[in-house]
């Protein structure tokens, strides 16, 4: 029997909370402190696309949701 190294691709999202001013900034700063602890969900793939058909889960794009504020009111 032969011995194999696979790489395999993986697509996913990690989840985490950061302190910031703004939207952007959140993502921001997600997008340098996020690390392999902060995988939330994450998929095997056999290839991420063919042609135009995208097989990557959701979501597509980095978001950020307020989630307190500590200035409002």
């Amino acid at each position: 029997m032969a011995t194999y190294s696979v790489t395999i691709p993986i697509a996913g999202h990690v989840v985490l909370e950061v302190e910031a001013s703004s939207e952007k900034e959140a993502i921001d700063k997600g997008m340098q402190e996020a690390t392999i602890e902060h995988i939330g969900e994450w998929d095997c793939l056999n290839q991420f696309n063919s042609g135009n058909v995208c097989y990557c889960p959701t979501p597509w794009e980095a978001e950020a949701e307020l989630q307190d504020d500590d200035e409002a009111g």
